[in-house]
């Protein structure tokens, strides 16, 4: 028996087996068909067809503009790729684009602080059902034109142009096969263009902890306002140097983002080694825990963790990077990794010297969320703890402090306060924690 499978970034289609020598034929007749099947039908994207096989220009068509030119850096060392046969799969590049870089001075969103000419294109296939990343920037920059204290305007990533393959949806085969649930978690192209952003592992020390704390700043104000990123990772944080040489940070890819009401879709969001540990469980996987403010704010502290550890003077450590098991192991084995360092791992374990003021921040902010943590195991063990009539009275005492303790600490305000703001004004000097541009 022979089977057929076909591959798309939603899943997987077996088809119903081939006896090649019982049927021979129909067997041949396979044969000739995949022989003689174009490129499209292997799953090659026409519309990225080069103009001539020497160039990277591809022209896509666009309602308003008609048609754009991108001309693509495929061989830049600051390209970044992600290989499976399923999954968003986003690949970013340098991209140069003559209509595109004449649209940047007049974007209503416009960052005149921002002195590249750089541009870069995303490619990737989120799910559709999603509110798209386009849509929920446009909310993004609402807020930010709205922003009077600095916290968002010009801390997130400035959108170009943005263009939906609306033709790519992967439930179109599975619609023609008729199978049961042909759009649940179907995917679809989408290619966004932005202006070029450093990544903020570039930094090191005060410059590093500043760009950190704007982002910060910037989640905590976005999540206030129905804006939930809910993927906090390094890959996520960027800078971009002003024209004065201060580093600004920057709160980039809102591809997993959530607003009020929109759909969630069936991908789970976070990177793995920096998502909370509350969240690395099967309860959550499975989608039984809503994902918190606090969740994302412990990846802001599993960042500046990973960064303190592996990095030294911007550059990666080539030797002894710690932490490296933390990309190998599945959320559960994370979680468990996660662990052992919170209980014994990050008392031996020692930052690079660019990152020691990054590291201390790093031990004051996991001390408050252990106490949020420890407060809320006690009152757990308190609401199924067996107790007689004479302890009853003590114990509803104990119930009633430790849940209006956990009550305090689960704010998304108290969280922010506590894990981050009281500690940072004793780590950085009074000019790095002003946000504003």
């Amino acid at each position: 028996m022979i089977y057929l499978w076909y591959f798309d970034r939603q899943d997987a289609i077996q088809c119903s087996g081939i006896n090649f020598v019982q049927d021979l034929p129909r067997f041949m007749v396979l044969l000739l068909a995949l022989q003689r099947m174009p490129y499209a039908e292997w799953g090659y994207n026409r519309v990225f067809e080069r103009k001539a096989e020497s160039s990277n220009e591809v022209r896509l068509p666009d309602e308003d503009m008609g048609e754009v030119d991108l001309t693509f850096d495929f061989k830049s060392d600051k390209r970044t790729t992600h290989f499976g046969l399923r999954g968003r799969a986003t690949t970013v590049f340098p991209v140069k684009s003559k209509k595109l870089s004449a649209l940047v001075p007049t974007l209503p969103h416009h960052n005149p602080h921002n002195p590249t000419d750089g541009l870069v294109a995303k490619i990737y296939w989120p799910e559709e059902e999603r509110e798209s990343e386009a849509d929920i920037l446009k909310k993004v920059y609402k807020i930010a034109g709205e922003d009077k204290e600095g916290k968002v305007k010009y801390h997130v990533p400035e959108m170009v142009w943005s263009h939906k393959f609306e033709d790519t949806s992967t439930a179109n085969i599975r619609k023609a096969l008729g199978l049961k649930d042909a759009e649940r978690g179907r995917r679809v192209l989408y290619i966004i263009v932005f202006r070029k952003l450093d990544p903020i592992t570039d930094l090191s020390d005060k410059e590093f902890l500043a760009a950190w704390w704007h982002i910060v700043v910037c989640h905590y104000a976005l999540w206030e306002n129905n804006v939930h990123h809910r993927d906090v990772s390094p890959s996520n944080l960027m800078v971009y140097k002003t024209s004065d040489g201060r580093y600004i940070g920057v709160l980039n890819d809102f591809d997993l983002s959530s607003t009020r009401d929109s759909p969630l879709g069936q991908e789970r969001t976070g990177t793995i080694p920096f998502m909370a540990v509350e969240l690395l469980t099967e309860e959550a996987i499975k989608g039984d825990i809503k994902h918190m403010y606090r969740h994302d704010a412990e990846s802001f502290i599993w960042v500046l963790t990973w960064v303190s550890l592996r990095y030294r003077e911007g550059q990666l450590l080539r030797q002894g990077r710690p932490l490296d098991r933390w990309l190998k192991v599945d959320a559960i084995g994370c979680r468990k990794e996660k662990n052992d360092f919170l209980n014994t791992g990050q008392y031996s374990s020692t930052p690079s010297p660019s990152h020691r003021r990054s590291w201390r921040v790093v031990q004051s902010s996991f001390e408050a969320r252990d106490s949020f943590y420890n407060m809320k195991r006690k009152a757990d063990r308190s609401k199924t703890a067996y107790a007689d009539d004479s302890e009853m009275e003590d114990l509803e005492a104990d119930i009633s402090e430790a849940q209006h303790h956990v009550s305090y600490s689960l704010t998304d305000a108290t969280v922010f306060k506590t894990w981050f703001e009281d500690i940072i004004r004793t780590k950085l000097p009074a000019q790095f924690l002003d946000v504003r541009v």
